[in-house]
Formats: structure tokens, sequence, C-alpha cells
């Protein structure tokens, strides 16, 4: 059976939306495992199962709705396909011209990165080290409700890399600091624009022994897909960092929902990485964004020292500013694209260390024990 790719709008409901491309309510409830079909939310992305009405669609295959912005390039990337292939399906007279709403069938090998949505779920990928009490502790929830959530799951057969459910808090805060207890730092480095200096931060992260976590825009996905794998092949943790780098309290709520989905999206087909961690654009919130976030499965993550590197103060007062304000669980706010960041990383990672500073990432840091 077929299966449309469609992003929830305002005012929709599981009714109308099955009525309107000739699906039953609980062909869709079971498609996206929706657990109350009176709660969902716009800008949320959820499959339609469908028969196979359109001409010449391989059955099984995926059709997607083409939403604002969206060119066939961005397609490719976001769903893991050629631009041929989506040639070879669509009859699509001017490929550099597709419009908002218009259907383009997906070839069988497409990966779908839209996850059916599953409010206030994180996807949290178990790290070396990791026991149920210190995710639970991390995450500000309990230990049973993380037995509850993952159905069978031993704790104490947790291995690296085995994916579980956690559950999160409803009153969603932002964390500006780690763990105090723990002389470690986390290096962050938020990317929207410029991929000139992407491999040299990379090459002395590598020399240094040091995981850092890379906040990544959707824009800056698109441009640079190569040096987003590179990121991931040295095994940095990614985190979502929104699509278009707006003022979030200045859009609506279905607008910050399509934000994180569609950036969440190509995160996941681009690196293999499922995103957990969010950091809001200009450092803007309001408690329903994070309610909002918490919703979508992420945390949202601030920082304890802002290098103010984006004001191009020299590499000198970037790195002082970092090392005199160092504290333990320090998140620490970077840019990869700043040159003093690069001019200053390794004078930075040498004096944190000589205080007897230990890196790690995000994740790492705010862990609890």
């Amino acid at each position: 059976m077929t299966q449309i790719i469609y992003t929830v709008q305002a005012g929709d409901t599981l009714y109308s939306i099955a009525r309107l491309y000739g699906s039953t309510m609980q062909a869709i409830i079971d498609a996206n495992n929706i657990l109350n079909p009176n709660l969902i939310y716009p800008g949320s992305v959820i499959l339609i199962p469908v028969e196979e009405e359109y001409l010449e669609t391989p059955p099984g295959s995926l059709i997607y709705t083409v939403q604002p912005g969206d060119t066939l390039y961005i397609i490719s990337l976001l769903f893991k396909v050629s631009i041929q292939r989506i040639l070879e399906l669509n009859d699509i007279p001017d490929p550099s011209l597709i419009y908002p709403g218009v259907k383009i069938i997906l070839p069988i090998e497409a990966v779908n990165p839209f996850q059916p949505l599953v409010p206030g779920i994180i996807r949290y990928t178990v790290l070396p080290g990791d026991t149920i009490y210190k995710i639970a502790a991390r995450f500000g929830t309990t230990t049973q409700s993380i037995l509850n959530a993952n159905p069978g799951l031993d704790p104490l057969r947790l291995t690296p890399g085995m994916v579980i459910a956690i559950t999160i808090p409803e009153n969603a805060v932002a964390i500006y600091r780690g763990n105090p207890n723990r002389r470690m730092v986390s290096l962050t480095f938020d990317a929207t624009y410029g991929d000139n200096q992407t491999y040299e931060l990379l090459e002395i992260l590598r020399n240094n022994n040091i995981k850092a976590t890379f906040f990544l825009s959707g824009i800056w996905l698109i441009n640079y897909p190569q040096l987003a794998r590179a990121i991931a092949a040295e095994g940095h943790e990614i985190g979502n960092h929104s699509y278009t780098h707006p003022h979030m309290p200045l859009i609506t709520m279905q607008e910050v929902t399509n934000q994180i989905v569609r950036t969440e999206a190509l995160i996941r087909n681009i690196t293999g990485q499922d995103p957990y961690l969010f950091r809001p654009p200009f450092g803007e919130y309001t408690q329903a964004i994070l309610n909002q976030l918490a919703s979508l499965g992420y945390v949202t993550i601030m920082w304890t020292i802002d290098s103010l590197d984006w004001q191009n103060p020299g590499a000198d007062k970037v790195v002082s500013r970092v090392v005199n304000n160092a504290e333990p669980g320090a998140i620490i706010l970077l840019h990869q694209s700043a040159p003093d960041t690069l001019q200053g990383l390794q004078t930075m990672i040498r004096q944190l260390r000589e205080q007897g500073y230990d890196f790690g990432t995000v994740s790492q840091v705010i862990s609890p024990l």
C-alpha cells in the first residue's frame, strides 16, 4: 500500500485527513502508533496509507507533499535518493520549479527519515558506561519510567549503541550547565553559515582526542552534507539547531515544530544520528516552546559560557573569556565558522587541561554521575 507523507496543518483532525485522502482513521492510527486520536500536532509529520490510486505508482512507494522552500535537491537529501531517480518517476517539466502542495512519488529505495511522533519520548542511544539510573538522573525522570517505556528491557544488559525510549517531564527546562561535581567541560559548535574551517576544527579535536557537540541547522546541512557526515564519522555528537535559524518566539508553534522535524529528518538521513538535543537560535525561547520541544522528544541546551566568537574580538579574547570563566560542568558556546575560534582552539584546550579539565559531549557533561 502506498503511504503519503503529510505535514499536519492547523485545524486538521484525523477524520478530516482520512477523508481528504480516502484513507481511514484506524489505518492512520496504526501507521503512526497514535495513542490519542484527539491529539495531533500542527507541524508534525504522519504517514497516510492509501490505495494505489496514483497512476504508475510502484506498490509500497512513498508520496511526499512538497513544502514551502523545498527543492528537488533538498528532497533528495531528505530521502537519500538521487534527483535523477525522482525525475524518472514524476512528470516534472522544469526541475527548478516545484510548488508547495505538489505530490512527488519517491522510488522504492527512498529512506523515510520522518518518524511517527510520540509526544514526550526521546529516542536515546546508550553511551559507554551508561546505566538506567544515570540516564534517568540525566533527563530528570525515573528508572521505572524508562523501564515502563521499554517493555522487556533488561537494565543489567544495556549496551552502547542500543536505542531506548525515555519519557521526559512535561514542564521542560533549558539546561545551562552540566554536572558541577565533575571537572569536565563541553565544547559546542553552532553551525549555520560557512564551511571554510570545519575540517581544520575536526583535525584539532581529533589530535586532542576530544569529542564535541555540533548543533547543525537545516540550511547548513543542505549546503554542506559532506561536512555533516565528516562530523559524524569523527564520533562527535550532533544536535538540532532549527531549519532556518529564526527568532523562534516570533513564529507560530506549527512552524516551530516544522523547523525541528525537517532538520531532524536531514540529520538522520545525512549523518545516521538520531538527535535529541536542541539549541535555540539566538538563545531565544519561551516556556511554551520548551514544552513543545519536549513533546517532540528534545532537551533544550543553552550554555554556561558564551565565547563571543561571533563578534570577532580576536583569538586571544575568545580564549581568555572561555578559560577565565571555566567551571565544572560548563557548556561552552562556540561557532564553527568563527575564525577566532579556529585560531584559538588549540590554546584554549591546552589552558583548560592545565586547569585540570577534561572534555566531553553535552550528553556526557550533563550526566549526573
